[in-house]
């Protein structure tokens, strides 16, 4: 079997973090939240006991 590069042998976890993240960011306002809408998307997350299966409750109506 060939070797892996060695990026791939030890990955830094915080930079993959970091890039999924980033990108789950951009998508997000690429289909129209705002930065305080994503926010408060990703504090619902981070307050899960469970992170699976995941079921985001709806953010009240802007104005």
């Amino acid at each position: 079997m060939k070797p892996r590069p060695l990026y791939m042998e030890n990955p830094d976890k915080y930079e993959i973090a970091n890039e999924v993240l980033s990108s789950a960011i951009r998508v997000l306002q690429a289909v129209g939240f705002y930065e305080d809408e994503i926010l408060q998307l990703f504090d619902q997350v981070a307050k899960k006991r469970e992170r699976f299966p995941l079921h985001l409750e709806p953010l009240a109506d802007r104005g």
